[in-house]
């Protein structure tokens, strides 16, 4: 088995590019009510009904990520390396198809009385691949780690946490403090990077984990075969014998490669081809609804979008129909200019927010910016984000704005003018809004892309995070969207889904709002 070290041409630090190429980053934060203690089958469609069939292998199409592919969580950064690490190892937290949380290596998570040291209950009788208990130390091990590190994308999640501090209590028991209150801290560890380590691991060419299968073998940029782990905690998973994930780039061979029965299912279908295959039927589409979205963003800091008038004009240019249709091809759902749709604490009561010209004219006016001509940075990083702004461009017109779109490289777009243009355009993948805001929206955000810098917003961010009362907690963190509601830097006309195609033969897969293939479940597949 081999396995690349290399971090490629990005160097050794966590950037934008790593953050986004691993594109379901961090977890969804929906709280706590509601989780299973014990992991079963998920969703109820027809096919995971049926008596589910042992044996065989499933082989997988993925977007691959060349020789910088990796079986090291530090280290992933692509789709295919998320789909590996899933397979290998476990988290503490896991997000289902329906974006509700469940208990996984963690049993429970335990405030003090004003949340900031939490008490974290670990799962019993769970041994790693190579037949050691998993224990806290494992936990301690993983967490230190990412802290050392400058690429693991689960970074700015571990930032809260006082980690000098942290203190084994039991083999199954640590507590964590943190430098300031979180009222719900288990939703932070969704996020894959964030999967168990064993204590003192290094040797990632033959990892070990707790998860459903072993690793056999993986070369970076081909393939890799992992085995049935007769001993998995959860009972009578996983269903196949093996699992081969394969490097496959091109979305047109991607999807040949499922059409012609080389593998069972692929990630990423175009939304051009989910749309032919919807209404073929040869395949299975599979779309997950998710809060990821590809936003235009304003820097409330930079000419013309340090008037607060301007920003709110150009949200009334956006006609969010027409975005969705063009872009996505109907694909995915309206957004309001606000993050994390379907997740907790977002604001459905605030209006939706539709294209008014005369309105957006008479802003502009106020702002002494009418005839306005602004550049939008764009590219192909992202499906979806040229399209969006080219039809964002044409629908300016009407208001008297003309857009002229930069298309950028797409290997170096979060490279060089990211975080210091004025108007742009970025990706996020379903966060939970307060990691998402905390790492894009306040004045140290890692990510501060619309430059969103206010002193008093911050501590209003404080005070929601640390409110342990349901309802006060709601009112605060509904307070922090009004504000960026009326005054914020994101265009976020829509929301985009997961599509993935899926051989009629495979059963056990449910669509996730989390991630591609039923967030990687490949536990939960079986072969007819």
């Amino acid at each position: 088995m081999t396995e690349s070290g290399h971090v490629g041409d990005e160097g050794t630090m966590l950037t934008r590019r790593r953050f986004l190429r691993g594109a379901a980053v961090a977890g969804v934060a929906l709280g706590t009510a509601g989780w299973e203690a014990v992991p079963g089958a998920w969703g109820s469609t027809a096919a995971s009904l049926a008596t589910p069939k042992r044996g065989g292998r499933l082989r997988v199409g993925m977007v691959g990520g060349g020789q910088s592919e990796t079986l090291d969580p530090n280290l992933a950064v692509s789709t295919i390396d998320t789909g590996r690490v899933l397979t290998l190892y476990d988290l503490l937290v896991r997000a289902k198809p329906d974006l509700s949380l469940e208990m996984r290596l963690a049993t429970a998570f335990e405030p003090n009385k004003n949340a900031t040291v939490w008490t974290i209950k670990l799962r019993k009788g769970v041994v790693w691949h190579n037949g050691k208990p998993f224990t806290a130390d494992d936990v301690m091990y993983t967490l230190r780690r990412i802290a050392a590190s400058k690429t693991n994308g689960a970074l700015p999640a571990v930032l809260p946490f006082n980690l000098r501090a942290m203190k084994k209590v039991n083999a199954n028991e640590l507590t964590l403090p943190l430098h300031y209150p979180i009222a719900d801290l288990a939703p932070t560890f969704v996020f894959y990077p964030l999967v168990m380590v064993q204590d003192g691991w290094k040797n990632f060419r033959k990892p070990v984990g707790t998860g459903a299968f072993m690793a056999d073998r993986f070369k970076p940029g081909q393939g890799s075969l992992f085995k049935r782990n007769p001993h998995y905690w959860v009972h009578g998973l996983p269903y196949v014998d093996e699992v081969e994930i394969s490097s496959i780039p091109d979305p047109e061979a991607r999807l040949n490669a499922l059409l012609t029965g080389q593998v069972d299912c692929v990630e990423q279908l175009s939304y051009a081809q989910a749309k032919q295959h919807q209404g073929k039927g040869d395949i299975r589409v599979l779309v997950g609804n998710s809060p990821q979205i590809v936003p235009i963003t304003m820097s409330a800091d930079l000419k013309p979008f340090n008037d607060a008038r301007v920003r709110q004009a150009f949200r009334l240019i956006a006609d969010r129909p027409a975005l969705l249709k063009g872009a996505q091809l109907g694909f995915g759902q309206l957004g309001n200019d606000l993050s994390g749709k379907g997740l907790k604490w977002y604001d459905n009561a605030l209006p939706q927010r539709h294209q008014d010209l005369d309105k957006a004219k008479f802003l502009l006016k106020q702002a002494g910016a009418e005839n306005l001509r602004v550049t939008l940075y764009s590219s192909t990083a992202i499906a979806g984000m040229l399209e969006s702004a080219t039809i964002f461009a044409q629908q300016a017109r009407s208001a008297g704005v003309r857009v002229d779109v930069n298309n950028g490289p797409p290997d170096t777009y979060f490279a060089t003018k990211y975080l210091k243009w004025a108007f742009g355009q970025t990706n996020w993948p379903p966060l939970p809004i307060p990691n998402f805001i905390n790492e894009a929206l306040t004045t140290n955000a890692f990510y501060n892309e619309t430059h969103w810098k206010r002193p008093s917003f911050d501590k209003l961010v404080l005070k929601a995070q640390a409110e342990q009362n349901e309802t006060r907690a709601r009112e605060l963190w509904f307070e922090v969207q009004k504000v960026l509601y009326d005054q914020g830097g994101y265009i976020i006309w829509g929301f985009t889904p997961f599509l993935d195609g899926v051989s009629k033969k495979v059963h056990g897969v449910i669509p996730s709002g989390f991630f591609a293939l039923g967030n990687f479940d490949f536990p939960h597949f079986w072969l007819a």
